[in-house]
């Protein structure tokens, strides 16, 4: 995200739809967070994402998704939720934002993949 002139980036569990071809994310703070300021700014975002293979611990994969972020319509929210629980990993204490649970505000957003890059690579040389 962008706060102003400077980046903004966020740790953040995300579930991807390939019905969709969207990746909702939800989060949660304080009212008038700095997140909810950011989005509200500019929608403008990056994810970028890494997993190392299960198989092979050389192998690497990375993928940029770039594009605007939105706030997920109701209609659309059952099925978010349900990619989220399948994808997503969540801390077991929601105590982590440091105020009250009662006070935190999730919000649900979706970003979509049109423009979606990634790559793999191998920390193994052959020679």
């Amino acid at each position: 995200m962008i706060d102003g002139n400077q980046p903004y980036a966020i740790p953040i569990s995300f579930g991807y739809d390939s019905e969709q071809m969207v990746f909702p994310m939800q989060w949660g703070g304080g009212y008038n967070s700095r997140k909810d300021e950011a989005i509200n700014s500019n929608s403008n975002v990056c994810l970028t994402v890494y997993e190392q293979d299960s198989d092979d611990d050389t192998v690497w994969r990375s993928v940029v998704i770039t594009g605007k972020i939105y706030e997920i319509e109701e209609d659309s929210m059952e099925q978010a939720y349900a990619s989220l629980a399948a994808n997503a990993e969540f801390p077991p204490d929601f105590g982590v934002w440091g105020i009250p649970f009662e006070d935190v505000e999730f919000r649900l957003y979706g970003l979509d993949n049109t423009n979606c890059n990634g790559r793999e690579f191998s920390t193994q040389y052959e020679g």
